[in-house]
């Protein structure tokens, strides 16, 4: 024979108790997993502000030369193209420094070596790698050409990018 209550019921529990109930554990969960993703960023950011770091203490980002006057930037940094080495989508299509994508700066002042305005944009670039796992090498070239017509970097590279001449 079939109990006529229901386990709400044999518990004493009224159905708006249990959805309270339910929508609590699904705000802690909710909650839970968000801060494991707000780590999980934090530890990537770290990483690639490792890589960053390490590119430039070992010269290899932008060495600055002795007779600087505005340097040709490289918009494919090498801390750049370790993050494109492993992207599902646009690995094997860019180099590190890649010639093809060059922005002559308009002084000294405007790049010379591997200034902190430098590494941040590298760091926003491989942060957005990271986030869009499944871009299109025309969303890549959206996003890079976004950044490039920002008002300060178009005060640094006036013509923006493209291959070096």
């Amino acid at each position: 024979m079939r109990d006529p209550l229901t386990a709400a019921n044999r518990c004493m529990v009224s159905p708006a108790r249990i959805a309270e109930v339910l929508a609590s554990v699904k705000t802690v969960y909710g909650a839970t997993q968000s801060r494991a993703e707000a780590l999980e960023e934090q530890a990537q950011e770290a990483e690639d502000a490792k890589l960053a770091e390490a590119a430039e203490a070992g010269g290899e980002a932008a060495p600055e030369p002795p007779d600087c006057q505005g340097q040709n930037h490289h918009v494919i940094s090498r801390p750049i193209a370790e993050v494109l080495k492993d992207h599902p989508t646009l690995s094997g299509l860019y180099e590190p420094r890649d010639e093809r994508f060059v922005a002559r700066a308009k002084d000294q002042e405007s790049h010379c070596g591997y200034q902190k305005w430098h590494r941040e944009v590298d760091l926003e670039v491989m942060k957005w790698l990271r986030r869009e796992r499944r871009a299109t090498p025309e969303e890549f070239m959206a996003k890079l050409r976004e950044i490039y017509s920002r008002k300060d970097m178009r005060k640094r590279f006036p013509n923006g990018f493209g291959p070096a001449t």
